[in-house]
């Protein structure tokens, strides 16, 4: 007996790429489908709001079953993970939507920064937030203590036009002096690109992470914190 799909499997199944019915779909391919319904289900009907698939990936040896999505009103950078548990005969739910809020606020504090070394017309910066301190919302982070209760790793994608390798090298040492003066308690990362001019043009906060594994890069450099304080540079 065939099993109806319900309009929004019919286009998710499209958007994946695969036939829009139910008997012509291996088993994995069925339990993708009803998963990934179920836990954008779960973030409408949680957050009020349409949420549209970016991807999924079902629970393995060493992550939790997770869905990407984003808000319709919203890009396809605003991504918002789900995971989802099975425990005790039911399914438990866990979202980062509050850490959408929180990315502007984190990338503005850097962008700020980093304007005092290079124009802004030849920086680009974009964060992606891991999680908040303990005890922390999305709500009560402000851009004043978003360095202090958010753990990021932000990308400066800083082009050839305004700057040299030289001058790279000194900003990184600047960015260690600063993460140490300015994101106590919760770790962070900083990771700098000196860039292709004409690539550079290219970036934007749906394909940066594309570009990360494309050969425009002239000169690379990372700044990280700890918890506990401790920064390295490599």
């Amino acid at each position: 007996m065939s099993t109806e799909l319900t309009q929004r499997q019919r286009e998710l199944l499209e958007e994946m790429g695969l036939p829009a019915d139910y008997d012509k779909l291996t088993d994995t391919q069925k339990n993708a489908v009803t998963s990934i319904e179920a836990m954008l289900s779960y973030l409408e009907s949680k957050y009020q709001e349409e949420f549209c698939y970016l991807s999924y990936a079902e629970a393995g040896t060493l992550e939790k079953e997770h869905l990407e999505a984003y808000p319709a009103s919203g890009t396809p950078s605003d991504v918002v993970t789900v995971y989802r548990t099975y425990e005790d005969g039911e399914y438990h739910y866990e979202d980062d939507y509050g850490n959408i809020g929180v990315r502007p606020l984190y990338e503005s504090r850097v962008r700020e920064f980093a304007v005092q070394s290079f124009p802004e017309s030849g920086i680009k910066v974009f964060s992606d937030i891991r999680n908040l301190g303990q005890g922390t919302d999305g709500q009560s982070v402000t851009e004043e203590n978003v360095l202090q209760t958010a753990s990021a790793v932000t990308y400066i994608f800083i082009s050839e036009s305004v700057c040299t390798e030289a001058q790279l090298r000194d900003f990184t040492e600047e960015c260690a002096q600063w993460m140490e003066s300015q994101c106590q308690g919760v770790a962070a990362q900083i990771c700098l690109r000196l860039t292709d001019a004409a690539q550079w043009e290219l970036i934007d906060a749906t394909g940066y992470e594309d570009k990360l594994r494309a050969d425009i890069f002239t000169a690379e450099a990372e700044c990280a914190i700890s918890a506990s304080g401790k920064v390295t540079v490599y």
